[in-house]
């Protein structure tokens, strides 16, 4: 599989490459892939993605792509396990995949502080909050909103893809998320929320196969933007290869969003 997951090893799929957000690391991990294969560099943060550009600026070569994904570590298991099931020679189109599984899922976190948080960025009256020990925080990434809350709200799909601190919030009910469960083991002293408690989890209201099979048909594909150097089609603003403007194509909603896909 072409893509490497620039993060954490629980982050990846099992059986996906994936490398520390170091040169080094990234620079072994294309290494590793099969000779003349077209390589997906995935990352989630400011580190990660500055690692990989200076990666194939090195290397100088098309065929290793970038894409960045600003969701949290649940979130981007989902979107690398879609990635996952793309053929190398549709890798342009992971930009829509993305795009089309993030808005499928749900991302929440229960927090025990909100203090050292910058995204979504607190008020004065939720830092102020964070200095009761007993207090717990709500974040709906996809509303960019914190409120005060005890626990997480019911959550509805086909899995739920958790994270959690080691220190366990007491009394913690997980009753609520769905029955199919993937439980991320992140290294020790992991801590993305920047917190001593925490949980995260992300639901999927669609399948992954479903989404990608999706992107990837003829009558969709053929109206997404198109490089103007590789001619691959692809999603947003730039090439995830050439990192170069797409060229605009008529777009219709109707072959975008069936059978309720975003």
């Amino acid at each position: 599989m072409p893509v490497i997951v620039v993060a954490d090893q629980a982050v990846a799929p099992r059986g996906a490459a994936v490398a520390v957000a170091e040169r080094q690391a990234i620079a072994e991990a294309v290494d590793a892939t099969p000779r003349d294969s077209q390589v997906l560099l995935l990352s989630s943060d400011e580190t990660a993605w500055r690692e990989s550009r200076a990666v194939r600026l090195a290397y100088g070569r098309e065929d290793i792509g970038l894409l960045r994904c600003d969701v949290p570590v649940t979130a981007l298991f989902v979107v690398a396990s879609a990635l996952a099931m793309i053929p190398d020679a549709d890798l342009g189109l992971a930009g829509a995949a993305s795009a089309m599984v993030t808005r499928a899922s749900s991302t929440f976190a229960l927090l025990s502080s909100v203090g050292s948080l910058e995204r979504p960025n607190p008020h004065l009256g939720l830092h102020a909050a964070s200095l009761w020990p007993s207090s717990r925080f709500l974040v709906d990434w996809e509303l960019q909103r914190i409120s005060r809350a005890r626990e997480l709200p019911p959550l509805e799909g086909h899995i739920a893809v958790i994270a959690r601190s080691a220190n366990a919030f007491a009394g913690f009910d997980d009753a609520g998320l769905p029955a199919e469960r993937v439980e991320l083991q992140l290294r020790p002293g992991a801590s993305p929320w920047k917190c001593a408690r925490w949980v995260e989890v992300t639901t999927l209201h669609e399948w992954l196969e479903d989404i990608v099979d999706h992107v990837l048909r003829p009558e969709v594909t053929r109206a997404f933007p198109l490089c103007p150097s590789c001619g691959r089609a692809g999603w947003g603003q730039v090439c995830v290869f050439c990192q170069l403007p797409l060229i605009e194509v008529a777009v219709s909603p109707a072959v975008l969003t069936p059978g309720g896909l975003p």
